[in-house]
């Protein structure tokens, strides 16, 4: 009795994990402007991401936006205006550039894929943004096209020169925040202070680092501009370069340039890192400003 009864169970636990391993991390918009970094795990009656380690549930109406390759920021107005022509029908960008109309019907699988409208099913590592209706109204999503640009080059280009940019936003630290620099040839940096398990910190992080000799190679804390992987690094799923943090000897968990707080999964000591696979040949730094929410 006792083997049949640990079957059943060793093989949920093998599934979870494996859904776990599997489940694509993004930026998740919401339709008040509000960004969390998650990891999309399914879709049902409602979306089930998994934030900090704890699985939440968010309602699918409420959500406009799940960007796979950049921070829910600085896009184009040329796909927002494509995005809000398709409107209830939904917009896909693919990581090549090529962009379809198709409304997101389901996520799962194994790796995660999404289910559109018009028997489309595709590995979310190969989508960059799904916008699941219109962005009208949606706070701080665009970036200023450069004029120059519009005259010449695929409109994709321009979204990816665009993305991942440094933005001019004022700071939303306090004056009692606690400044790290995290030097990006360093896996992880020692912040110097402990945090307790459930405490909600904000992060608030500038600068660039280069990820390689070539000086072509430059990330900001949501990761490469260039929307590359590093399949040896820390968070596989996430861009190369981005910042990350883990509490002790804990997971890493993705925090990117978001400024919305983060539940500290663990008592002990906060590292923060640069999500790279061989960080000898980098340079510069990220200067992340820290405060307790």
């Amino acid at each position: 009795m006792r083997r049949q009864f640990l079957v059943p169970v060793l093989m949920g636990m093998f599934a979870l994990g494996a859904t776990q391993a599997f489940a694509q991390s993004a930026t998740v918009v919401i339709r008040n402007g509000d960004r969390m970094q998650a990891e999309v795990l399914d879709m049902g009656a409602n979306f089930s991401f998994r934030v900090n380690g704890t699985e939440r549930q968010v309602p699918i109406n409420d959500v406009v936006l799940i960007d796979f390759a950049g921070n829910g920021r600085n896009i184009s107005q040329d796909e927002l205006r494509r995005a809000n022509d398709a409107s209830a029908n939904g917009l896909v960008v693919m990581r090549n550039g090529d962009t379809f109309t198709g409304r997101l019907l389901d996520v799962h699988g194994n790796p995660s894929k999404g289910f559109f409208t018009g028997d489309r099913d595709i590995n979310l590592s190969d989508i960059s943004r799904i916008y699941l209706g219109s962005v009208n109204n949606v706070p701080d999503l665009a970036s200023v096209d450069n004029p120059a640009n519009t005259r010449r080059g695929r409109p994709w280009m321009r979204e990816r020169a665009n993305q991942n940019t440094v933005t001019d936003r004022p700071s939303l630290a306090p004056s009692n925040a606690r400044s790290v620099v995290v030097p990006g040839n360093v896996a992880w940096t020692n912040t110097g202070f402990n945090v307790s398990r459930g405490q909600s910190l904000r992060f608030e992080p500038s600068g660039e680092i280069r990820l390689s000799f070539n000086g072509d190679d430059v990330a900001t804390a949501a990761g490469a501009k260039s929307f590359r992987f590093a399949q040896g690094a820390q968070i596989p799923t996430i861009p190369a370069g981005a910042l990350i943090g883990r509490v002790g000897n804990g997971q890493p968990f993705s925090i990117g340039d978001t400024t919305q707080p983060f539940k500290m999964p663990a008592d002990g000591r906060l590292f923060l890192g640069v999500n790279d696979d061989h960080v000898a040949d980098n340079s510069g730094n990220y200067v992340v400003r820290v405060w307790e929410q």
